[in-house]
Formats: structure tokens, sequence, C-alpha cells
């Protein structure tokens, strides 16, 4: 939860389903490199989107994105949220799921993988075929490395943790 959280959405538990300054941030930064590297959707937004609408990227899908995140968030608890999250989204490998991703990269269940395994399995969803560990395993290692660094950004690991896990 930790490693998606800093990484995915830092202010998850403070917004309603739209972070304005993420989105901002994005689409300033967007702008600057003159092409999209940064997304600003919430867990919440990505939750919408995978359930209910498909991934074109136009105005109006991110408008039905935004409304259907609000919706979500008005009726379901933020921990609900996160569980639905965790179940729906795709790793890769065709698992669906965090517990499955935790089956297929690492033939073990999610309450047994060490703060790497973890750190590794957040980063996929981003860009599933891309940060493969099988098909691109120095690419995942490098997203993994990234997820660390935002964990000890975000004060959710201990330098040493994050020592021990790099």
């Amino acid at each position: 939860v930790n490693a998606t959280l800093s990484t995915e959405d830092r202010n998850f538990y403070q917004h309603w389903g739209v972070d304005l300054w993420g989105v901002a941030r994005a689409a300033f930064t967007d702008v600057l490199r003159m092409r999209r590297t940064q997304g600003g959707s919430t867990i919440t937004q990505q939750l919408a989107r995978n359930l209910f609408l498909t991934h074109e990227r136009t105005f109006a899908r991110k408008l039905k994105e935004v409304a259907l995140a609000i919706e979500l968030e008005r009726n379901y608890s933020k921990d609900q949220i996160l569980e639905l999250y965790f179940n729906q989204i795709y790793f890769g490998e065709g698992a669906y799921g965090v517990e499955a991703a935790a089956k297929t990269y690492f033939g073990k269940p999610l309450n047994e993988l060490t703060l790497p395994e973890c750190a590794l399995l957040a980063g996929i969803p981003a860009n599933p075929m891309g940060y493969s560990p099988r098909r691109f395993p120095k690419a995942a290692q490098l997203r993994r490395s990234k997820v660390l660094r935002n964990m000890l950004a975000t004060n959710a690991i201990t330098q040493v943790q994050f020592d021990n896990a790099m």
C-alpha cells in the first residue's frame, strides 16, 4: 500500500477523488517538456477509468473520469477504494490484482513479499508491458528503485530500509 501510494497518489487520503495540485503539476511538466511525461490521475480516477471507461485519451473521457471519481469518493471509504483498486489493477502477464501479481511474479502470496518485491509490483501498473520483470528486467529494476526512492521521500520507509532494499 505504501509503495503504491508514494508512487501513484501521495495525497490519496487528503483529496476528494481529484488532486488539483497533481493535475497542475503534471500539466506544467508536460508543457515544459513539450510531451506527456506525467499523469495527473489519482488512484480513484484510475479505478473509475478501469471499471467504467475506455483508455482513450480525450477531454470528454477525462471529464467522465473526474465525475465518476468524485462519485466513487462519495459512496465508498478510502480503504474500500484502495481494496477495489488493488483487486482489479492490471500487472501484466495476465495478472489482475495484486495477489495474482505476487503469485505470477514471485510464486508466493502477497503477505510473504519482501519490501523490494512490493516496490517492484507497485511500479508495474504504470506500464505493465514496459516494466515487466520477465521481459524487461532492467527497466523493472529501475522502476523499483524509483518506487523505493518515493517511499523514502514520503517517509514510508527509513534510510536503513531503503539501503537494504536497494
